[in-house]
C-alpha cells in the first residue's frame, strides 16, 4: 500500500452533510451563507471569473438588461467582510500567467477597489498541479464542498435544458460548452474542522500561517465522515510523499462492495482505478458496477486517454463484462440535442459507502498527472519550458483535491448511513433516469444494471423511431465493449452514430447558445 494512503484525517462522527444536486440550488445556497457570516469565512478556491458570475436569479433575465435581481460571490464576500468577518481567499496563481486559471489578479483588484477587507493569497503552482478543491468553511461551524469552477457557462438547474440564459455568455475560459451536472455537500459538524484544516493547509503553503484552527464544532447529526485528500508529494510541510487517500477510499470500497458500484464522474482516465474496478468485478461474481462520465472529456488527450482506459478495464475484467456498464447523459428538447457535461465526483457503493467531492478517476486527482507521464514528448517538453508543468517527481504530479467519504466507519450507525446514501443515490438517478424517486427503492430481480442499460435502450430506440419526441430518460450507452472503444466519440455526431442514431434526424448543438446578461439577449 502507498504509504501516503495513511495520511489525512480520521472519521468523526456527528456530522450531517446535506447534498446539493447541479449549481441552481449549491451556488444560491452558497452565496446566501457567505453573506450571512459574522465571524470568518474561509475560501480555497480554483478561480473566481468576477465580475461575470452570477451565484442565483431572482427574476427571470431574457429580455431583461443587466440580469436584475442576480447575485455575485464577489458581492457577498465584501459583505460577510462588512459584517465584521474575517474573510481569507486563497487561489490558485498558476504558470504560465495567460492560463484562464489565473484570476487572482482580478480578484484582487475588485476589492481593492470596493475597499472590503478581504485577505487573499496566491497560491502559486505549476498549472499541472493546481488546487483544485472548492472549499468554504463560514463561522467555524458551516462547511460547503463545491463541485464546479465558478465559472458561468457552469450554472445549470437539474433540468439541464438545451438553452438556459443563466449560463451568461460563453468566454475564452468556456471549456465545458454543455450543460452541465454537478454535485456539492454543506457539512456540519466536526468534520468542518477537518476540512478547515486542508484550507489551513494551503494557506500556510502561501503565506504566513497565521489563522488559528477551527476548534471542531459540536454534533449536529449522525453520520460519519472522513475527509480524504489528494496532495501533491514534495510540496507541504511534513508530508514528503502529499497524500492519496481519495484514491485509497475508493480501491477499499471497491474491494469490499457485495452488490453495485456507482461512479458518476466527468472522466475515468487513472489506469489504477480501471484496475481496481476489474479485479472488483472478477473478485465478487454478485458485483455490478454502473459509471457515468462524459461523451467528450474536455481536457487535451483525455478522450484517447479515457477510451484506452476503458478498453483496459472490458479488458481485465474478462467474464465480468456482462455486469459492467458505462453511459453518457444528454439534454434532448423537441429536436435539439446536446451532450450534458457530468462534472460531479459521486461514488455509491451497496448504499453504504459514498463519496462527494472534488476529485476526478484521472491520475491528476489520484496518483500521478497523466499529462507529465504519458502526454507526447513535444507536450512533455513545452509544459517543462512554459512551467505548466512542475520540476518534481512525475510520481508526485497531484492536484488538490479534497472529498468527503461517507460509511458506518465504527459499526454502529449503519441504518442510518445507509438511509442517507440511498436518497443520495435514488435522487441522482431519478433525474438520470427519469424515473420517480420511489420507483427506485427497491433492487429490481436482475440488479440496478439492468435497469440502467432498459431505459438507455429506450432512449436510444426513440432518438431512432421518433427524435422529435423526448423521453424522460437522459442517458445513453457508451459505445464500445471488451473489443475496443471507437475513435472519434467525443464528437457527438460520431457517437450516436456508433448507436445507430441519425445525426441528420436531430438539431445537434455541438455547444451552447451564448446569453449576454448586459443587453438581455441571446448571442447566437
Amino acid at each position: 500500500m502507498n504509504p501516503a494512503a495513511a495520511q489525512g484525517p480520521r472519521p468523526t462522527g456527528g456530522n450531517a452533510v446535506e447534498f446539493l444536486v447541479d449549481n441552481e440550488d449549491a451556488w444560491g445556497r452558497l452565496a446566501e451563507a457567505v453573506g450571512s457570516a459574522r465571524e470568518s469565512v474561509r475560501c480555497l478556491l480554483f478561480m473566481l471569473d468576477l465580475p461575470h458570475v452570477r451565484m442565483a436569479f431572482g427574476e427571470p433575465v431574457e429580455g431583461r438588461r443587466g440580469a436584475p435581481g442576480s447575485v455575485r460571490l464577489e458581492e457577498r464576500l465584501a459583505q460577510a467582510a462588512a459584517n465584521g468577518a474575517e474573510v481569507s481567499v486563497l487561489l490558485n496563481h498558476v504558470l504560465p500567467v495567460w492560463s484562464p486559471a489565473n484570476t487572482s489578479r482580478q480578484v484582487e483588484r475588485y476589492f481593492r477597489r470596493c475597499g472590503a477587507e478581504v485577505r487573499i493569497r496566491r497560491l502559486r503552482t505549476p498549472q499541472a498541479v493546481p488546487v483544485h478543491a472548492k472549499l468554504f468553511v463560514i463561522d467555524g461551524r458551516t462547511a460547503f464542498s463545491i463541485g464546479s469552477i465558478f465559472a458561468q457557462e457552469y450554472f445549470d438547474g437539474t433540468g439541464h435544458l438545451v438553452d438556459d440564459p443563466r449560463r451568461g455568455h460563453l468566454r475564452w475560459r468556456s471549456s465545458v460548452l454543455a450543460p452541465t451536472h454537478d454535485v456539492s455537500a454543506v457539512v456540519r459538524g466536526p468534520a468542518v474542522a477537518d476540512l478547515d484544516a486542508a484550507f489551513g493547509l494551503h494557506w500556510g503553503h502561501a503565506g504566513p500561517a497565521d489563522l488559528p484552527a477551527a476548534e471542531p464544532p459540536e454534533p449536529a447529526g449522525t453520520l460519519q465522515v472522513q475527509v480524504t485528500r489528494t496532495l501533491h508529494g514534495a510540496r507541504y510541510r511534513g508530508l514528503p510523499e502529499g497524500e492519496t487517500g481519495i484514491f485509497e477510499s475508493y480501491r477499499r470500497a471497491l474491494e469490499q462492495a457485495g452488490d453495485f458500484v456507482y461512479l458518476e464522474n466527468q472522466y475515468l482516465t487513472s489506469v489504477e482505478v480501471a484496475d481496481a474496478v476489474a479485479a472488483a468485478l472478477r473478485g465478487n461474481k454478485r458485483l455490478q458496477v454502473i459509471a457515468l462520465l462524459n461523451s467528450r472529456p474536455d481536457i487535451p488527450g483525455y478522450p484517447q486517454w479515457q477510451r484506452d482506459a476503458l478498453h483496459r478495464l472490458f479488458r481485465k475484467a474478462g467474464d465480468a463484462t456482462d455486469r459492467l456498464g458505462v453511459f453518457t447523459a444528454w439534454s434532448h428538447q423537441g429536436r435539439s440535442v446536446i451532450r450534458t457535461h457530468i462534472h460531479s465526483k459521486v461514488a455509491v457503493a451497496d448504499d453504504a459507502w459514498a463519496t462527494v467531492g472534488s476529485a476526478n478517476l484521472d491520475g491528476l486527482s489520484q496518483l500521478a498527472s497523466e499529462h507529465q507521464a504519458r502526454a507526447p514528448w513535444p507536450m512533455r517538453l513545452g509544459g517543462r519550458l512554459i512551467g505548466a508543468f512542475g520540476a518534481g517527481e512525475d510520481c508526485d504530479a497531484r492536484a488538490t483535491e479534497v472529498n468527503l467519504s461517507i460509511a458506518d466507519f465504527d459499526g454502529t450507525g449503519g441504518a442510518t448511513t445507509g438511509a442517507q446514501i440511498a436518497a443520495l443515490r435514488r435522487r441522482l438517478w431519478a433525474e438520470h433516469l427519469g424515473l420517480g424517486a420511489e420507483e427506485l427503492r427497491e433492487r429490481p430481480a436482475g440488479g440496478w444494471l439492468a435497469l440502467w442499460r432498459e431505459r438507455a435502450e429506450a432512449k436510444r430506440r426513440m432518438l431512432i423511431e421518433a427524435p422529435e419526441r423526448p423521453v424522460p430518460c437522459r442517458v445513453l450507452p457508451f459505445p464500445g465493449d471488451a473489443g475496443g472503444f471507437p475513435d472519434g466519440t467525443q464528437d457527438s455526431a460520431v457517437y450516436l452514430r456508433e448507436l445507430g442514431v441519425d445525426p441528420g434526424s436531430l438539431d445537434l448543438r455541438k455547444r451552447l447558445r451564448s446569453f449576454s446578461f448586459a443587453s438581455g439577449a441571446w448571442q447566437n
